[in-house]
């Protein structure tokens, strides 16, 4: 009796702090997808540019704590049935776009599923949403918008050097001075700054600003000012190395450099961001009556079963063992492609003619073991493309490497199907996602060619 009294207890408190089925949501969504948490420790935690990242979950609970104490998370009392449905198809999302391992697909729908899970038990509210919302700063989705920020930086250092009396060449990403060479890589696109302005401003209008209009005027200040600083960092990078003949220490140290400029910025963007303020959320908290109620039964069955079946933890440990069958390593050959994450390799004896035939197998149970990985490099190191066609399931690159010729064959495969092509590949995997398979192939082989043109080679496939 004394224990059934004490669960009870401990059932109350949880009702009457809305704040612990927060964390507790927060907690059983990491579990159940632990395989999704490796790869955002992987792309994320571990990458300079979301050097920010360890900070959003403790800002996001901690606004969860904020609307707690005003009063504006609250449980729901009954099943709702569009927040079921909504919830639903984002655990459904998340088991397709995990087991066709659909990198930027399972992302947004493990951010889904956690927005869903807290609008299933609490009742929404224009501001519930966005502490959880908030979490896509954590996400590396933003890589995408590098190469279109690299090229505006191209240009506009490009324009800023024409005001300097220092001769300047310009070619692709790389910019020539008497001192040396700068390239602007993707390091140089500014993306880590915007990210953190658009982390920063969000978070001050959520807290601060009520009105529509002013809250865009101080994104679009806080999204210029980020990328003008990067700007204004690679010029005088380039305009500082020409003075010291590229022997000052910010050439090495440049990314530090950028934060001592945009440090003063944001100073005045706070500085304007009070200008704009007409709210107070966390003043506000201290007069405001807390409400507590009672999570409805059925959204909690719902959130427990659903969060079950689409998890990705669960999944990685219902991977099969496969067969390997002539099993070698990754080393046994001088020329051979460079694939990250693969489950084993298996090779074919090479015939008289040097030919290196190799079979990368993943078996699904981590999500960045794929052929479809972006680090993963078909070409041999040394050897250059200089052309590429598709014959039948095969697709061939042309390869030149001092004076020598070689033909590359690769071919995609999962469920017994190959493909020339990564789209008709990734497409095959989210079809066959629904039959959860998930084990993939890659098919490499590379053929000396006896003359320069490979016409033998080719017509003997």
């Amino acid at each position: 009796m004394i224990k059934f009294n004490k669960h009870i207890e401990i059932v109350s408190i949880f009702f009457k702090t809305p704040l612990l089925g927060i964390l507790l949501i927060f907690f059983t969504v990491a579990l159940l997808n632990i395989p999704i948490l490796v790869t955002l420790w992987r792309h994320s935690f571990d990458d300079g540019t979301y050097s920010h990242a360890y900070l959003i979950p403790i800002i996001s609970l901690y606004l969860f704590y904020i609307l707690q104490k005003a009063g504006k998370l609250t449980f729901r009392e009954k099943l709702s049935i569009p927040a079921t449905v909504i919830f639903i198809f984002s655990c459904l999302a998340l088991f397709i776009m995990s087991n066709a391992q659909i990198s930027l697909g399972y992302w947004c729908s493990l951010l889904a599923v956690l927005v869903t899970s807290i609008n299933l038990l609490y009742k929404l509210n224009r501001y519930i949403a966005f502490p959880s919302i908030f979490l896509i700063f954590i996400m590396p989705v933003w890589g995408m918008l590098t190469n279109i920020l690299q090229e505006i930086s191209v240009s506009l250092v490009t324009y800023f050097m024409s005001f300097t009396s220092v001769p300047t060449y310009v070619e692709g990403n790389f910019v020539t001075i008497p001192a040396g060479v700068f390239e602007i890589a993707d390091g140089c696109s500014g993306l880590r700054y915007m990210i953190v302005s658009l982390a920063i401003s969000s978070l001050f209008s959520f807290l601060y600003i009520n009105n529509v209009k002013k809250a865009l005027g101080f994104f679009a200040l806080a999204i210029f000012g980020a990328l003008l600083t990067n700007w204004i960092r690679i010029t005088a990078l380039i305009l500082i190395g020409e003075y010291t003949n590229m022997e000052s220490s910010l050439m090495q140290d440049h990314n530090t450099f950028g934060w001592y400029l945009y440090v003063p910025f944001m100073i005045f963007l706070f500085w304007w961001g009070n200008k704009l303020s007409d709210i107070d959320l966390i003043a506000s908290t201290s007069n405001t009556t807390q409400i507590k109620n009672s999570p409805s039964y059925p959204s909690m069955t719902v959130l427990v079963l659903m969060l079950g079946l689409s998890s990705t933890t669960f999944s990685a440990m219902l991977v099969p063992a496969t067969a390997t069958e002539n099993l070698t390593s990754d080393a046994a050959f001088e020329i051979q492609p460079k694939i990250h994450f693969y489950s084993f390799v298996t090779h074919n004896i090479p015939s008289n003619d040097n030919t290196i035939k190799l079979t990368y197998v993943f078996n699904g149970e981590a999500l960045d073991g794929k052929p479809s990985y972006y680090e993963n490099n078909l070409i041999p190191s040394g050897w250059k493309s200089i052309r590429q066609e598709n014959h039948q399931n095969i697709k061939i690159h042309r390869i030149f490497k001092e004076g020598k010729s070689a033909l590359i064959l690769v071919s995609y495969e999962i469920n017994q199907q190959q493909f020339p092509s990564l789209t008709a590949f990734k497409i095959a995997r989210l079809t066959m996602a629904f039959k959860n398979i998930n084990q993939t192939k890659l098919h490499w082989t590379f053929i000396p060619c006896k003359q320069h043109n490979c016409e033998a080679e080719l017509q003997n496939l």
